[in-house]
Protein backbone atom coordinates (compact mmCIF):
# COMPACT_ATOMS: atom_id res chain seq x y z
CA UNK A 1 0.00 0.00 0.00
CA UNK A 2 1.81 2.86 -0.81
CA UNK A 3 1.35 6.30 1.14
CA UNK A 4 -1.03 8.60 -1.41
CA UNK A 5 -3.48 5.77 -0.95
CA UNK A 6 -7.07 7.43 -0.15
CA UNK A 7 -9.59 5.38 2.39
CA UNK A 8 -11.75 4.76 -0.43
CA UNK A 9 -9.44 3.15 -2.47
CA UNK A 10 -7.97 1.22 0.86
CA UNK A 11 -11.45 -0.36 1.13
CA UNK A 12 -12.09 -1.83 -2.33
CA UNK A 13 -8.65 -3.45 -1.56
CA UNK A 14 -10.61 -5.81 0.57
CA UNK A 15 -12.42 -7.32 -2.30
CA UNK A 16 -11.58 -10.19 -4.20
CA UNK A 17 -11.61 -10.51 -7.82
CA UNK A 18 -14.83 -12.25 -8.22
CA UNK A 19 -16.17 -9.68 -5.76
CA UNK A 20 -14.76 -6.58 -7.55
CA UNK A 21 -16.20 -8.04 -11.05
CA UNK A 22 -19.74 -8.08 -9.19
CA UNK A 23 -19.60 -4.63 -7.74
CA UNK A 24 -18.39 -3.45 -11.28
CA UNK A 25 -21.38 -4.81 -12.99
CA UNK A 26 -24.01 -4.14 -9.80
CA UNK A 27 -23.46 -0.77 -10.32
CA UNK A 28 -23.51 -0.40 -13.92
CA UNK A 29 -26.81 -2.13 -13.60
CA UNK A 30 -28.07 0.07 -10.93
CA UNK A 31 -26.97 2.81 -11.77
CA UNK A 32 -28.89 2.14 -15.66
CA UNK A 33 -32.04 0.53 -14.22
CA UNK A 34 -32.43 3.76 -11.67
CA UNK A 35 -30.96 6.79 -13.97
CA UNK A 36 -33.43 5.32 -16.46
CA UNK A 37 -36.64 4.33 -13.82
CA UNK A 38 -36.21 8.37 -12.56
CA UNK A 39 -35.98 10.00 -16.18
CA UNK A 40 -39.19 8.33 -17.22
CA UNK A 41 -40.51 9.57 -13.99
CA UNK A 42 -39.72 13.28 -15.22
CA UNK A 43 -39.82 12.76 -19.23
CA UNK A 44 -42.57 10.39 -19.40
CA UNK A 45 -44.38 11.79 -16.49
CA UNK A 46 -44.53 14.82 -17.64
CA UNK A 47 -47.40 14.08 -20.40
CA UNK A 48 -49.77 12.79 -17.14
CA UNK A 49 -52.15 15.28 -16.40
CA UNK A 50 -52.51 13.62 -12.82
CA UNK A 51 -48.87 14.41 -11.48
CA UNK A 52 -49.89 12.52 -8.42
CA UNK A 53 -49.68 9.16 -10.40
CA UNK A 54 -45.57 9.52 -10.23
CA UNK A 55 -44.57 10.24 -6.44
CA UNK A 56 -44.75 6.25 -5.31
CA UNK A 57 -43.22 5.82 -7.98
CA UNK A 58 -40.45 8.31 -7.14
CA UNK A 59 -40.00 7.06 -3.30
CA UNK A 60 -39.83 2.92 -3.68
CA UNK A 61 -36.38 2.67 -4.65
CA UNK A 62 -35.36 4.60 -1.20
CA UNK A 63 -37.47 2.53 0.27
CA UNK A 64 -36.18 -0.62 -1.35
CA UNK A 65 -32.65 0.95 -0.19
CA UNK A 66 -33.82 1.34 3.74
CA UNK A 67 -35.02 -2.23 3.64
CA UNK A 68 -32.04 -4.34 2.15
CA UNK A 69 -29.72 -1.72 5.00
CA UNK A 70 -32.18 -2.46 7.73
CA UNK A 71 -31.63 -6.30 7.31
CA UNK A 72 -27.89 -6.21 6.54
CA UNK A 73 -27.37 -3.72 9.62
CA UNK A 74 -29.14 -6.15 11.74
CA UNK A 75 -28.93 -9.39 10.93
CA UNK A 76 -26.23 -10.27 8.22
CA UNK A 77 -22.95 -12.07 9.01
CA UNK A 78 -20.78 -9.94 11.44
CA UNK A 79 -17.72 -9.51 8.98
CA UNK A 80 -20.57 -7.52 6.60
CA UNK A 81 -22.62 -5.76 9.39
CA UNK A 82 -19.10 -4.37 10.92
CA UNK A 83 -17.44 -3.58 7.58
CA UNK A 84 -18.37 -0.30 5.46
CA UNK A 85 -16.86 -1.43 2.43
CA UNK A 86 -19.15 -4.68 2.47
CA UNK A 87 -21.83 -3.13 3.37
CA UNK A 88 -21.27 -0.99 0.29
CA UNK A 89 -21.03 -4.25 -1.41
CA UNK A 90 -24.13 -5.92 -0.75
CA UNK A 91 -26.54 -2.60 -1.07
CA UNK A 92 -25.09 -2.43 -4.59
CA UNK A 93 -25.80 -5.91 -5.28
CA UNK A 94 -29.19 -5.41 -3.76
CA UNK A 95 -30.17 -2.27 -5.77
CA UNK A 96 -29.24 -4.08 -8.66
CA UNK A 97 -31.39 -7.30 -8.18
CA UNK A 98 -34.56 -4.74 -7.53
CA UNK A 99 -33.12 -3.29 -10.93
CA UNK A 100 -33.34 -5.87 -12.67
CA UNK A 101 -36.66 -7.03 -11.28
CA UNK A 102 -38.49 -4.02 -11.78
CA UNK A 103 -37.02 -4.54 -15.56
CA UNK A 104 -39.17 -7.17 -15.86
CA UNK A 105 -41.91 -6.37 -14.50
CA UNK A 106 -43.96 -6.19 -17.40
CA UNK A 107 -43.81 -9.70 -18.25
CA UNK A 108 -45.58 -10.34 -14.86
CA UNK A 109 -48.52 -7.87 -16.44
CA UNK A 110 -47.14 -4.62 -14.70
CA UNK A 111 -45.99 -1.84 -16.96
CA UNK A 112 -44.47 1.47 -14.70
CA UNK A 113 -44.03 3.16 -17.99
CA UNK A 114 -47.68 1.88 -20.27
CA UNK A 115 -49.77 1.77 -16.78
CA UNK A 116 -48.68 4.58 -14.79
CA UNK A 117 -46.75 6.94 -16.77
CA UNK A 118 -48.59 7.36 -19.83
CA UNK A 119 -52.38 6.32 -19.15
CA UNK A 120 -52.22 7.60 -15.39
CA UNK A 121 -52.74 4.43 -13.50
CA UNK A 122 -52.98 4.80 -9.91
CA UNK A 123 -54.09 1.46 -9.30
CA UNK A 124 -51.10 -0.35 -11.24
CA UNK A 125 -48.58 2.46 -9.38
CA UNK A 126 -49.70 1.20 -5.76
CA UNK A 127 -49.17 -2.95 -7.09
CA UNK A 128 -45.51 -1.83 -9.12
CA UNK A 129 -44.31 -0.35 -5.57
CA UNK A 130 -45.33 -3.37 -3.57
CA UNK A 131 -43.72 -5.86 -6.13
CA UNK A 132 -40.40 -3.99 -5.53
CA UNK A 133 -40.32 -3.74 -1.85
CA UNK A 134 -41.84 -7.44 -2.19
CA UNK A 135 -38.57 -8.25 -3.65
CA UNK A 136 -36.47 -5.78 -2.06
CA UNK A 137 -37.48 -8.22 1.23
CA UNK A 138 -36.63 -11.51 -1.20
CA UNK A 139 -32.73 -9.60 -1.51
CA UNK A 140 -32.36 -8.75 1.91
CA UNK A 141 -33.49 -12.36 3.38
CA UNK A 142 -30.86 -13.82 1.53
CA UNK A 143 -28.54 -11.81 3.43
CA UNK A 144 -29.72 -13.13 6.86
CA UNK A 145 -26.75 -15.17 8.24
CA UNK A 146 -22.97 -16.65 7.17
CA UNK A 147 -22.32 -17.75 4.46
CA UNK A 148 -19.04 -18.36 2.68
CA UNK A 149 -19.34 -15.54 -0.09
CA UNK A 150 -21.75 -13.13 -2.40
CA UNK A 151 -22.85 -15.78 -4.79
CA UNK A 152 -24.91 -18.01 -2.10
CA UNK A 153 -26.82 -14.40 -1.34
CA UNK A 154 -27.65 -14.47 -5.03
CA UNK A 155 -28.76 -18.17 -5.04
CA UNK A 156 -31.04 -17.84 -2.31
CA UNK A 157 -32.25 -14.03 -3.47
CA UNK A 158 -33.06 -16.29 -6.49
CA UNK A 159 -35.02 -18.93 -5.23
CA UNK A 160 -37.30 -16.34 -3.18
CA UNK A 161 -37.95 -13.61 -6.16
CA UNK A 162 -38.60 -16.57 -8.53
CA UNK A 163 -40.86 -17.77 -5.81
CA UNK A 164 -42.57 -14.44 -5.52
CA UNK A 165 -43.29 -14.00 -9.68
CA UNK A 166 -44.70 -17.41 -9.60
CA UNK A 167 -46.98 -17.12 -6.93
CA UNK A 168 -47.96 -13.72 -8.37
CA UNK A 169 -48.49 -15.64 -11.88
CA UNK A 170 -50.97 -18.31 -9.61
CA UNK A 171 -52.73 -15.64 -8.25
CA UNK A 172 -53.45 -13.64 -11.39
CA UNK A 173 -54.27 -17.15 -13.59
CA UNK A 174 -56.88 -17.39 -10.14
CA UNK A 175 -58.40 -14.18 -9.90
CA UNK A 176 -57.47 -12.05 -13.02
CA UNK A 177 -56.04 -9.99 -10.26
CA UNK A 178 -53.83 -8.12 -12.83
CA UNK A 179 -56.31 -7.48 -15.62
CA UNK A 180 -58.51 -5.75 -12.27
CA UNK A 181 -55.32 -3.22 -11.70
CA UNK A 182 -54.36 -2.79 -15.53
CA UNK A 183 -57.80 -2.68 -17.51
CA UNK A 184 -60.33 -1.78 -14.77
CA UNK A 185 -57.63 0.65 -13.04
CA UNK A 186 -59.44 -0.58 -9.82
CA UNK A 187 -57.42 1.14 -6.85
CA UNK A 188 -58.66 -1.26 -4.50
CA UNK A 189 -57.28 -4.24 -6.31
CA UNK A 190 -53.96 -2.26 -6.66
CA UNK A 191 -53.65 -1.73 -3.43
CA UNK A 192 -54.47 -5.81 -2.39
CA UNK A 193 -51.63 -6.27 -5.07
CA UNK A 194 -49.35 -4.28 -3.08
CA UNK A 195 -50.14 -5.72 -0.02
CA UNK A 196 -49.90 -9.08 -1.49
CA UNK A 197 -46.36 -8.82 -2.90
CA UNK A 198 -44.95 -6.77 0.61
CA UNK A 199 -46.92 -9.79 2.77
CA UNK A 200 -45.06 -12.54 0.44
CA UNK A 201 -42.05 -11.21 0.02
CA UNK A 202 -41.29 -10.96 3.56
CA UNK A 203 -42.40 -14.71 4.11
CA UNK A 204 -40.08 -15.55 1.04
CA UNK A 205 -37.63 -13.44 2.44
CA UNK A 206 -37.25 -15.05 5.56
CA UNK A 207 -37.53 -18.51 4.46
CA UNK A 208 -34.14 -17.95 2.72
CA UNK A 209 -32.59 -16.58 5.82
CA UNK A 210 -29.62 -18.47 8.10
CA UNK A 211 -26.78 -19.84 8.10
CA UNK A 212 -25.38 -21.27 4.46
CA UNK A 213 -24.62 -25.48 4.20
CA UNK A 214 -25.62 -25.90 0.78
CA UNK A 215 -27.54 -25.32 -2.33
CA UNK A 216 -29.20 -28.38 -1.54
CA UNK A 217 -30.03 -27.33 2.15
CA UNK A 218 -31.26 -24.17 1.75
CA UNK A 219 -33.83 -25.32 -0.85
CA UNK A 220 -35.18 -27.79 1.60
CA UNK A 221 -35.04 -25.30 4.51
CA UNK A 222 -37.00 -23.27 1.79
CA UNK A 223 -39.38 -25.57 1.24
CA UNK A 224 -40.39 -26.31 4.72
CA UNK A 225 -40.01 -22.18 5.37
CA UNK A 226 -41.96 -20.98 2.39
CA UNK A 227 -45.45 -22.64 3.05
CA UNK A 228 -47.27 -19.98 4.92
CA UNK A 229 -46.76 -17.94 1.31
CA UNK A 230 -49.17 -20.66 -0.38
CA UNK A 231 -51.75 -19.58 2.47
CA UNK A 232 -51.63 -16.50 2.00
CA UNK A 233 -51.97 -16.62 -1.69
CA UNK A 234 -54.99 -18.67 -1.11
CA UNK A 235 -56.68 -16.15 1.33
CA UNK A 236 -55.39 -13.30 -1.35
CA UNK A 237 -57.44 -15.11 -4.39
CA UNK A 238 -60.32 -15.87 -1.93
CA UNK A 239 -60.63 -12.28 -0.68
CA UNK A 240 -60.72 -11.15 -4.95
CA UNK A 241 -63.53 -13.49 -5.21
CA UNK A 242 -65.48 -12.10 -2.83
CA UNK A 243 -64.31 -8.40 -3.35
CA UNK A 244 -66.92 -5.95 -5.53
CA UNK A 245 -65.51 -5.13 -8.97
CA UNK A 246 -65.45 -1.89 -10.51
CA UNK A 247 -64.74 -0.01 -7.62
CA UNK A 248 -62.35 2.36 -9.74
CA UNK A 249 -60.97 5.18 -7.34
CA UNK A 250 -63.82 5.56 -4.53
CA UNK A 251 -61.95 6.55 -1.15
CA UNK A 252 -64.03 4.69 1.01
CA UNK A 253 -64.05 1.36 -1.08
CA UNK A 254 -60.31 1.62 -1.43
CA UNK A 255 -59.80 1.71 2.21
CA UNK A 256 -62.45 -0.64 2.98
CA UNK A 257 -61.69 -3.10 -0.02
CA UNK A 258 -58.00 -2.12 0.00
CA UNK A 259 -55.97 -0.75 2.47
CA UNK A 260 -57.25 -3.18 5.06
CA UNK A 261 -56.46 -5.84 3.32
CA UNK A 262 -53.30 -4.76 2.13
CA UNK A 263 -52.32 -4.34 5.38
CA UNK A 264 -53.48 -7.36 6.98
CA UNK A 265 -51.57 -8.99 4.08
CA UNK A 266 -48.31 -7.39 4.86
CA UNK A 267 -48.87 -7.63 9.25
CA UNK A 268 -49.65 -11.38 8.15
CA UNK A 269 -45.73 -11.53 6.30
CA UNK A 270 -44.22 -10.13 9.98
CA UNK A 271 -46.30 -12.41 11.54
CA UNK A 272 -44.80 -15.37 10.19
CA UNK A 273 -41.48 -13.85 9.95
CA UNK A 274 -41.24 -12.84 13.71
CA UNK A 275 -42.55 -16.86 14.49
CA UNK A 276 -40.28 -18.86 12.36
Amino acid sequence: MYAGQTGFTRMFDKYSPDEGFALIAGTIIGVASWSTWYYRLAAVGNRVRVQGQRWPLAFAPPVCALIIYWVLKRWSAEDVRNDPAYMLFYMVIGLAWVGLFRIFLPLYGLSPRDDVLERGNNAAGWAIVGALIGSACCFAGGNVGNGPGWWVVLFSGLLSTGALILLWCVLHMATGLHEKVTIERDLSAGLRAAGFFVGAGIILGRAVAGDWVSAAATTADFARMAWPALVLTGVAAVVERVSPQNLMSSAVAAFFWGLIPAFTYAVAGGFVMLAM
